[in-house]
């Protein structure tokens, strides 16, 4: 669900005067204008692993490969194994000799984790790589370089989320109904101050903070069962944990192995060892000071704190509020390359906030950094072709990576709005399809996109592995094209057999009431372009059918209180970006407030809780806070169909069966929605990289050519930025 304008626009627009043109660079740069998901090149997609990686290859004694088959529930130790004589950066053989660190045999683990791309050459180490992104809020200066790092995962998204890998931990197996799961981690893993990690900082977390009272954090789902029952933690040993549930959870690899954790996910893993000197369990004495919380939350934070230990490829060094971030390599991270070389190559990362975007921009075409993540950084198709006009001036290549976006700008409506007559329309799947072909999403994509992506009626991301497997594809090209063809007539016949007339001659129809019908196209205050030129054409394209619809700007700061409380007509300044529906199942079911039927999706966070009065005989939408269930007469009833297919999935300890479940719940929206309306999938992302940056993957080099829009697959961390390196690191350092 990545890129949310109402957090952090990270998609500013900068106005071309050549549309036409831009067109055609984004043709030209490869994969503008189509979407095909089939790999290319790069890594295997069954679950082996490439046989000849790209250099200069090892020798057969000192790597070895482990099968690793489709995944079935646990995992193999590891996918290559080195066996040779280790290496290390320059300046750290320097500390070793003057005796400031430990030989790196001694910093790494037993058996280090060896990245598997097969698209790596073997790198140079030194130099340093400059990035710069906007927030205004200061959170990117530091955060987005804690985004980038896939060090504090247990387990990893591999293939572009096709698969799942080892991290920190080696292996992972489930009993035999999946209630238990067995994690079995690397010996000899340390953080970056040399202190031993074990499975205690794991065991911190769990007790010490999730389950502590006066933190108050919630049970994440990571540790629920497929009942939604909180599991308990078993250490075995310093390197093996157990994890206890009450019923089947066949999920939890595919949860710990999403995000990057530690900031961003669950944290998983905390190092106690620094922790605890602020924690009142540990060291009373912390209590006499009144705001002891903040000062433990400000100094856990390793992106704004650089004493804070980590397990990731760089440490923060240097952090100055919204101006930049320095990071310097982790002399303990436990990655190596296929030829032992201890990772990072690089030695340093300096992220630049630049509070203006528009400058920022012309600093791109200046080549002013040396790699723009286009997930990050303000620019969008309509910037494409002045930064590939720059790219010799500049002395960078623009690379083209696809979004994985299953909607572009979204359009979904509030299936709780309070007036009865318009929910029970917006209710009716019949209203819902006539708009959808209504819609002119050619324009939109036109204009919006440069004719980039796929026309889509809007999907979860054509990324998902439930678009990939078994039926997967045929179903993904069901939804997609379902409401697709844009039919104004047909959408007229609909809406006349729904009873919306124009009564009164205005050129727009009333409700069957008689009652004027109006369509607020709901967004946040700030929103960029994209969302507001879309609801432009979306406006025109329903006016053109007699549905009057108005773009509506709402203060951003009371947008949540106000969908929450289903007080909003629409929602049209989002994407949808993931499609890991057990992991993140909001878009297709209702178990947050957040998207299409927010007070049914407040009723399920709600379940369960331990509340005096379930207010039933309140309003509600007069509810603390606002909710509605199925002992209500208002209840949208496709929610409890949607919630047992949810429960049923997340209890099938059978992958195939575990997809055909999510399956029916795609057929659902085909058959009662479209719930939410899309416009176009998988448009492409901008990486900009400087001439002479090493093992950075084109698009062809990757399984599904990359999966930009969505937090749960982490990217650019899952293609370990570690690995990258300069040919020539004496020019930049």
């Amino acid at each position: 669900m990545k890129r949310h304008s109402d957090t952090i626009d990270r998609r500013g627009f900068l106005r071309l005067s050549a549309v036409a043109a831009a067109g055609t660079v984004l043709a030209a740069c490869g994969g503008a204008t189509t979407s095909s998901n089939a790999p290319k090149g790069g890594a295997t997609r069954g679950g082996g692993v490439p046989t000849k990686p790209a250099g200069v290859p090892p020798t057969a004694a000192q790597v070895t490969q482990t099968s690793a088959p489709a995944y079935t529930g646990g995992g193999t130790a590891t996918v290559l194994t080195y066996h040779g004589k280790l290496s290390e950066a320059p300046t750290l053989a320097e500390m070793v000799k003057a005796g400031k660190l430990p030989p790196v045999e001694k910093r790494l683990p037993q058996n280090p984790y060896v990245v598997p791309h097969d698209w790596l050459v073997k790198g140079r180490y030194g130099g340093k790589m400059t990035q710069g992104y906007s927030d205004t809020s200061d959170w990117g200066t530091t955060h987005f370089q804690q985004e980038s790092m896939y060090g504090h995962s247990i387990l990893r998204y591999r293939h572009d989320a096709l698969e799942i890998g080892p991290g920190l931990a080696e292996s992972w197996e489930p009993n035999d109904d999946q209630s238990e799961w067995t994690l079995r981690f690397r010996k000899g893993l340390r953080w970056s101050d040399g202190q031993p990690f074990t499975v205690d900082d794991i065991i911190y977390w769990w007790e010490d903070e999730v389950l502590y009272k006066p933190f108050k954090q919630a049970v994440p789902d990571d540790m629920k069962s497929g009942t939604d029952t909180p599991g308990k933690m078993q250490k075995v040993d310093d390197y093996t944990l157990k994890l206890v549930f009450d019923a089947p959870a066949p999920i939890i690899p595919e949860r710990i192995a999403a995000n990057v954790n530690r900031g961003l996910g669950p944290a998983w893993v905390v190092p106690k060892h620094y922790m605890k000197q602020f924690h009142p369990k540990y060291n009373p004495a912390v209590k006499k000071n009144k705001s002891w919380q903040d000062t433990y939350w400000a100094k856990w934070d390793f992106a704004t704190n650089p004493d804070n230990p980590v397990l990731t490829g760089y440490r923060l060094k240097q952090y100055k509020k919204g101006q930049y971030s320095i990071w310097e390599r982790n002399p303990y991270y436990w990655c190596i390359d296929r030829w032992g070389q201890q990772l990072p190559y690089i030695d340093q990362v300096i992220i630049y906030n630049v509070q203006d975007p528009e400058v920022l921009k012309l600093q791109y075409t200046q080549g002013k950094f040396d790699y723009v993540h286009g997930g990050y950084a303000p620019i969008a198709p309509n910037d494409y072709g002045i930064l590939k006009a720059a790219q010799q001036k500049g002395d960078y290549n623009m690379l083209l990576w696809d979004s994985g976006s299953g909607t572009g700008s979204i359009f979904f409506f509030n299936h709780d709005y309070p007036d009865p007559e318009l929910r029970k329309l917006i209710r009716n799947p019949k209203f819902k399809q006539a708009l959808s072909y209504a819609y002119d999403r050619a324009t939109v994509r036109k204009t919006v996109y440069f004719d980039t992506g796929e026309l889509t009626t809007g999907t979860l991301s054509p990324k998902g592995k439930s678009f990939h497997i078994g039926k997967g594809p045929q179903i993904h090209k069901q939804w997609k094209e379902s409401y697709l063809e844009h039919d104004p007539e047909r959408a007229k016949k609909m809406l006349d057999a729904l009873g919306l007339k124009d009564t009164n001659g205005d050129g727009f129809r009333e409700l069957p009431s008689g009652r004027k019908l109006q369509i607020n196209l709901d967004y946040p205050s700030g929103t960029s372009r994209e969302h507001i030129q879309k609801d432009e054409i979306l406006a025109k394209s329903w006016g053109a059918v007699g549905v009057k619809a108005v773009p509506n700007p709402v203060n951003a700061l009371s947008w949540q209180t106000k969908w929450y409380g289903a007080q909003l007509t629409s929602t049209t300044a989002w994407e949808v970006g993931d499609n890991q529906p057990l992991i993140y199942p909001g878009w297709v079911i209702p178990v947050a407030p957040d998207h299409w039927a927010p007070l049914e999706g407040q009723w399920w966070v709600m379940n369960g809780t331990s509340t005096k009065d379930p207010e039933l005989h309140v309003d509600p939408w007069k509810r603390h806070p606002p909710r509605m269930g199925p002992p209500d007469k208002d209840f949208f009833p496709i929610a409890k169909r949607l919630w047992e297919l949810y429960n049923k999935a997340r209890l099938e300890t059978n992958e195939l069966k575990r997809y055909q479940y999510i399956w029916q719940v795609f057929k659902v929206h085909m058959e009662q929605g479209p719930f939410f309306l899309g416009v176009v999938e998988n448009w492409p992302r901008a990486e900009l990289v400087k001439n002479g940056l090493k093992n950075v993957p084109t698009r062809d080099q990757l399984p599904l050519h990359a999966w930009v829009n969505t937090w749960i697959y982490p990217v650019p961390a899952a293609y370990d930025p570690e690995t990258w390196y300069w040919d020539n690191p004496e020019q930049h350092t």
